[in-house]
């Protein structure tokens, strides 16, 4: 095994024991997926790396599948590599009818506008979005706790609690919030403020009194609902073309680049304290 950080191979033996509670743990797979290619520790990665594609297809995330099988290209002399990514390529070649937007298949299979069919194959596109938005949401707050971890503005015990409630929180077919923030200040409310401090130095997002703002519908209408509630993103004013958004997790980069990209226009991000928020999001549809 190559020389490796400390606080990495701890990681790693976390996610391994979560494994073996929950062996098709989407996050802990893609953790563990990464941290053994940093490691040098091959046959594991190309273990994990088999189950995870085996896990993507159950989950019917066809377009990350693709990019696992195109890394089990690398073990082609192994049997369980080639499988996996077969199966994969099988799979996507099989899913040509289910890429046609949804509207167009009811068409084809004739379905009744308002029949029970047509209702229930909305319903379960809904519950994969909110799937597909929870998973990338779990994933970047356990990236936030260890954050706090590893430089010193949470105690480790605590952090680790966090992450265990974090990890053992079902995925509903429901928009549930995924903060780590939130969950923090629900078990050791004695911190809160001190973190909240910390994260506004070390982000540079300023915090912002969310409770002195009444929220602006249209605002509120620049977002899909669901992607407010799970990944703690709340629009709450317009400024001329430009959107104003309390968040709760303000180091994630992706996330606020994702959010101008779905809210098609300029954002700009305030850290709110994740009481008022909550409070604040209840007046979302």
């Amino acid at each position: 095994m190559a020389e490796a950080d400390p606080k990495v191979l701890e990681a790693i033996a976390f996610f391994e024991q979560m494994l073996q509670t929950m062996p098709l743990d989407r996050t802990s797979l893609e953790f563990l997926s990464v941290a053994y290619e940093q490691t040098g520790q091959d046959q594991k990665r190309r273990e994990c790396l088999v189950r995870l594609a085996d896990c993507l297809l159950a989950e019917r995330d066809y377009e990350n599948a693709q990019i696992i099988a195109a890394r089990l290209s690398a073990y082609r002399d192994d049997a369980q590599a080639r499988a996996a990514a077969e199966r994969v390529a099988e799979a996507i070649q099989g899913q040509v009818l289910g890429e046609i937007p949804v509207y167009e298949r009811q068409v084809a299979g004739g379905l009744s506008e308002g029949s029970e069919a047509q209702q229930g194959e909305l319903g379960r596109d809904a519950a994969l979005e909110v799937h597909a938005v929870s998973r990338s949401a779990s994933a970047a707050e356990m990236d936030l706790v260890w954050y706090w971890i590893e430089h010193g503005l949470l105690p480790k015990d605590v952090g680790m609690d966090v992450l265990h409630t974090l990890t053992e929180r079902p995925v509903t077919d429901a928009p549930v919030l995924i903060s780590a923030f939130a969950l923090l200040d629900e078990m050791h409310p004695e911190l809160t403020d001190g973190l909240l401090e910390a994260m506004q130095r070390v982000a540079e997002v300023p915090a912002l009194p969310l409770e002195l703002f009444e929220l602006q519908p249209q605002a509120l209408q620049a977002l899909p609902s669901h992607y407010i509630h799970v990944k703690g993103v709340l629009p709450f004013a317009l400024m001329a073309n430009e959107l104003l958004c309390a968040v709760l997790n303000p180091l994630n980069a992706a996330l606020r680049a994702e959010t101008v990209r779905t809210a098609g226009r300029p954002c700009h991000f305030f850290l709110a304290h994740p009481r008022v928020w909550q409070q604040a999001a209840r007046n979302v549809p």
